[in-house]
């Protein structure tokens, strides 16, 4: 063939291309973890900015505890102040002032305040010292990261150029072959490449943004390192003024202790030359009062004089007494600061030994930090290293296939040429392909599609045989039919969110349906079931030739059975819209009799009675709370009846409706928690047709049972209380003694327990044999029901199976049967 001898260059030339393709995805990758630990140093970065950040709120907060020191020991400043000029202003106004040689301040307490301020000043210059030091740390880690810059740019520079000669000889290679298919992959190489190189600039991009990034912690900390400077210089002036104030307040204490001192030795010498001159007039007391007595006669002017030197003598003493209580308070108050200046020397020292503290964690912290950014320093480099290195290597690797695409390329041009030939002529063949296939597939579609059209034709034909065929075994065999029916959700109950995901319905078999139970799917079959959106004439289109039955003299029970709340008095009676089985039913049957009015002669009557709490009541009685029993027909016919009951002859259909509605207001309803309105009763509506054929004479007596029954119900779940819990326990007991009832007819027993409820008492003609019965049962779709779906499904199929035999017409009285 053309095409077989150059198939190994070509296949070895596209393996040199795919491992270029699959080195350069490898440089690729290495770029991504060269921006991942980047990543990881900006994280370190961010780590050692918030630990700087904690640094400096620490620091500030001794600052401010510093300053608040100063302020404290500026207060006390103020206070000695106060205390000098008072003592100042005592001295004017007596300088004869205490025999005491202590003094108000002590000058000792000063000069402590003055060496506690030099050492805070020491503790300044101390810490503008560490701060020169960590800039100048900072400085030497900014060298550093230039320096890793500057090796990586060095790196990015030589891997340019290695691309740049990378492209020369591809270029070369271009010039020496012509236009190809490889040549174009060789172009798409290219762009690669370019793709490399922009890669390239983007990763030296990051660098700079990570060396601008490491320099602005170094910018931040030398702007706070001013802003501290700023604040120290303000603090060495105000510490500058303070001292200059308290020297000059020495200077002033001074002066006025001197001039105390003096005061109290002038005082002194008077006191005691006054003592010498009171001594020695008491050695000579006759003298003394000789000369008083010439005093006395002869100078009253200097017993005067005396007097006024007597009176100044005691106000000195008391001015003396006052200035001592002074000296004494001014002692006091000296005291209280010497007190207060001790306690501010224990903060002092305490606050000296908490920065020596601080400053060893701080130093400690730096030391760590530094010693983190080595490591992630050396990892980077080591690791770019090796990136660098393993491209070296895969740049010498591609260069080395590149030069040996040379010698392949000629090859290449004939086997373009062949392999376009070849291309050309597959997609030809390749659309033809197509064309045929989809041929095929439309027709084998279309012969499926009319396979299954004829299919569901004879399956919906054999679902009508077989319904038509088991219609006409339950008749034969008297079954009771059983009807289903879903109630819809009503509006309320979707507002309260609820979803009918319980019971679903099969579309094309209408006698099926699955419950979904404790994660279990159960299936039941009944007779016929009727969907959600079912209207009530195609309930009673279902029932209406059973119904029409008993114009010619057949006993007929069509009764309601579910949980409250599933829609059995609608099905029964319906609406004023949409009537339900009763009105629909006596409907037809007068319609029907209207028909035969010209060979028939009807009469009809129509009773209602109610069951209770196992009572059974006359709905259309004009007592309807009087009691009433079920008997035996005095007639010997062996049927039942109730004496005493209300039986009505009706000749109209609008003349029924009256009935029924009296009927319907008589009956006993209240509120559960399952039903806003729910039926506590039984409700039994009998109709009686009696019809005389007017040619030959021949009676027929037929009678429709039409039965509403009261809903079964579990009391925690209806919230039955007090009188509703008694009728809900009557109403189970008598649903109770109906399932006993089908249970015996379904095992064919002799003894049937009808009278052990007065339910079952009174539906012994309608469930006995040769009636036709019907049992329309309603359940809930709803979640929250589906306990008590199963349980009427359960109870439904078991009806299924109950046999009544043929039934039986009557005729003049005389039961014949008929087939």
């Amino acid at each position: 063939m053309p095409g077989k001898l150059p198939v190994s260059p070509l296949i070895s030339v596209m393996s040199h291309l795919i491992s270029f393709l699959e080195h350069y995805s490898q440089m690729q990758r290495l770029q991504e973890k060269a921006l991942e630990y980047r990543a990881k140093l900006r994280q370190e970065e961010s780590r050692r900015k918030k630990q700087l950040r904690v640094l400096k709120r620490a620091y500030r907060q001794r600052m401010r505890d510093k300053l608040n020191l100063i302020e404290n020991l500026e207060g006390i400043i103020c206070e000695q102040q106060n205390i000098m000029e008072k003592l100042h202003n005592g001295m004017k106004v007596s300088s004869a002032c205490s025999l005491y040689n202590t003094s108000p301040v002590s000058p000792t307490g000063i000069h402590r305040l003055v060496e506690s301020v030099n050492a805070l000043q020491g503790e300044r210059t101390k810490l503008r010292e560490e701060i020169v030091d960590l800039k100048q740390e900072v400085e030497d880690r900014e060298k550093e990261k230039q320096q890793l810059a500057c090796s990586f740019h060095l790196q990015i520079q030589e891997l340019k150029e290695r691309i740049q000669g990378r492209e020369e000889e591809l270029n070369q290679l271009r010039t020496e072959t012509g236009v190809t298919d490889s040549e174009k992959r060789i172009q798409n190489l290219t762009v690669e490449n370019e793709g490399l190189k922009q890669s390239l600039s983007v990763t030296q991009g990051l660098l700079q943004q990570l060396s601008t990034i490491s320099t602005q912690p170094s910018i931040i900390l030398v702007k706070e390192n001013e802003d501290l400077r700023t604040k120290v210089h303000h603090l060495e002036s105000s510490l500058q003024e303070k001292v200059e104030k308290l020297m000059h307040l020495e200077g002033q204490i001074d002066v006025l202790q001197w001039r105390k001192e003096e005061e109290v030795r002038r005082l002194d010498d008077s006191i005691r030359g006054l003592q010498l001159s009171l001594d020695t007039e008491r050695m000579r007391p006759v003298d003394i009062q000789y000369v008083t007595k010439t005093v006395e006669v002869e100078s009253p002017v200097i017993l005067k004089s005396l007097a006024e030197a007597e009176d100044r003598n005691q106000g000195l003493v008391e001015q003396l007494s006052s200035q001592t209580e002074r000296c004494q308070r001014l002692e006091d108050q000296f005291r209280g600061s010497e007190a207060l200046t001790t306690g501010l020397r224990l903060k002092i020292s305490a606050y000296e030994s908490e920065i020596e503290k601080l400053k060893e964690e701080l130093l400690q912290e730096i030391s760590h930090l530094e010693a983190q950014k080595e490591e992630a320093i050396k990892e980077a480099s080591e690791c770019s290293e090796q990136h660098l290195h393993q491209l070296r290597e895969q740049f010498s690797g591609v260069q080395m296939r590149l030069t040996t695409l040379q010698p392949v390329l000629k090859n290449m041009k004939t086997n373009y040429n062949s392999l376009r030939s070849q291309v050309r002529n597959f997609s030809e063949f390749y659309e033809t392909a197509i064309k045929e296939a989809r041929r095929q597939i439309s027709v084998a579609v279309a012969e499926v599609s009319d396979a299954n059209r004829d299919l569901l034709e004879k399956y919906h034909q054999e679902m009508l045989l077989r319904k038509k065929y088991h219609e006409q075994l339950v008749e034969l065999k008297g079954n009771i039919r059983v009807l289903c029916r879903v109630k819809p959700i009503t509006e309320q109950e979707r507002e309260e969110g609820a979803t009918a995901t319980a019971v679903t319905t099969d579309l094309h078999d209408d006698t099926r349906l699955l419950v979904s139970y404790k994660g279990k799917e159960r299936s039941f079959e009944l007779d016929k079931v009727f969907l959600p959106l079912a209207t009530q004439e195609e309930v009673f289109q279902e029932i209406e030739p059973l119904v029409m039955s008993c114009i010619n003299g057949y006993n007929v029970c069509i009764f309601a059975y579910g949980q409250t709340g599933s829609g059995k008095t609608y099905t029964m009676e319906g609406s004023p819209e949409s009537p339900g089985i009763n009105q629909q039913a006596l409907r037809a049957l007068f319609k029907e009799m209207e028909v035969r009015e010209d060979l028939w002669k009807y009469s009809v009557t129509l009773s209602m009675v109610e069951i209770y709490n196992e009572v059974i009541r006359d709905l259309l009685g004009k007592d309807s709370q009087e009691k009433l029993d079920i008997k035996l027909h005095p007639d010997g016919s062996g049927q039942l009846h109730v004496p005493g009951l209300t039986s009505v002859e009706v000749s109209s259909f609008r003349r029924l409706k009256k009935v029924l509605l009296l009927g319907r207001k008589n009956r006993a309803t209240h509120c559960t928690n399952m039903n806003e309105r729910s039926s506590r009763s039984h409700a039994l509506l009998t109709v009686t047709i009696t019809g005389t054929d007017l040619t030959t004479g021949t009676q027929t007596s037929g009678k429709l049972n039409l039965v509403d029954l009261a809903g079964s119900e579990r009391v925690w779940k209806s919230g039955a209380e007090g009188e509703r819990l008694k009728e809900a326990q009557n109403i189970n007991k008598s649903l109770l003694a109906l399932g006993e009832v089908i249970q015996a007819l379904r095992a064919k027993q002799g003894h049937v327990p009808f009278r052990n409820s007065k339910l079952t008492y009174l539906l012994q003609d309608s469930l006995g044999k040769g009636n036709k019965t019907v049992m329309m049962v309603q359940i809930s779709p709803l979640e929250k029901n589906v306990g008590e779906t199963v349980c009427s499904l359960k109870f439904a199929q078991r009806v299924c199976k109950v046999e009544l035999g043929p039934a039986t017409r009557k005729i003049d009285s005389v039961t014949q049967l008929e087939l």
